[in-house]
């Protein structure tokens, strides 16, 4: 059983994305249970799957700091303490994540399985300032599939360390938006956890859908640039156009599922019955 785990905050913008991650985890028959580390003080939205209700961390609740992946190992970090996951498999997603088929993977104690990232290069300047272990090879990121018991050990040291990069200016601009993807990769250091790096995912740019998942953070086009998609500007659960044979194949899998998740969203709006008028004086 792997169990999956993604954090959002109360946006419509990152829960269209969850809900179409929630529908590709059901319809590739993916073991083990969904969970939802809902980031925020409002109510919950629906969701195909559980809802972890955690406490928002941005802005920073001492610090003041506007910096939205704060909530990511903050809910983390609350999960584990209150409800642990009782699957020893946990994979953390970003809620951009699609499955494309099941991923059948064990994680083994102390050995995390990650993507390997080309543009997470160890800079020497951060590293120095925030972690006491020498790093070498590419930096890694999500997807990762890690033991329960070291996601327990590196919550809060992520979290931490994620805090002391932003909280130093020089630190803050050498990180950027990844300061808490090297939050992780610091904690996990220091833990002595070393990472199996793993392919899991295709990017929209790569012509390949051969991967359990696709993490469409980045947007594609045609090579003639008349046809393009990208998450920052769709509108749920609107059909999005054919892609072109010039369109990449990750893409091309990805608007597949796009569309056949917003037909059925369709299908079922026009099939919710009206609200019958009630009598009056009732």
């Amino acid at each position: 059983m792997v169990h999956t785990v993604l954090s959002v905050d109360d946006s419509p913008y990152q829960r269209w994305q969850a809900d179409l991650l929630a529908y590709t985890h059901r319809r590739v028959g993916q073991s083990g249970s969904l969970t939802r580390l809902w980031s925020s003080d409002a109510r919950p939205s629906a969701f195909a799957g559980n809802t972890f209700r955690a406490p928002p961390w941005s802005p920073h609740p001492v610090s003041g700091d506007d910096y939205a992946p704060y909530n990511r190992p903050s809910a983390l970090l609350a999960w584990v303490r209150d409800t642990p996951p009782t699957d020893e498999t946990v994979l953390l997603l970003d809620p951009d994540c699609v499955f494309v088929a099941a991923l059948t993977v064990e994680a083994t104690r102390g050995e995390p399985i990650a993507q390997p990232l080309s543009y997470l290069h160890p800079d020497p300047v951060l590293a120095a300032r925030h972690c006491r272990i020498t790093l070498s090879g590419v930096g890694v990121g999500v997807p990762i599939v890690i033991h329960r018991d070291d996601l327990c050990a590196v919550a809060e040291p992520w979290l931490a360390k994620t805090e002391s990069i932003r909280d130093d200016r020089t630190s803050r601009r050498l990180a950027g938006w990844v300061a808490e993807m090297w939050g992780y990769v610091f904690a996990a250091a220091e833990l002595g956890l070393h990472h199996r790096p793993r392919a899991l995912a295709r990017f929209p740019t790569e012509d390949r859908a051969d991967l359990p998942l696709i993490h469409y953070c980045y947007g594609a086009a045609s090579t003639d640039e008349r046809w393009s998609w990208d998450k920052r500007r769709y509108r749920p659960w609107k059909r999005v156009d054919d892609p072109p044979p010039t369109v990449p194949r990750a893409t091309v899998a990805l608007v597949a599922l796009i569309n056949d998740y917003a037909s059925e969203q369709g299908y079922r709006t026009l099939r919710t019955p009206r609200a019958r008028r009630r009598p009056r004086g009732c």
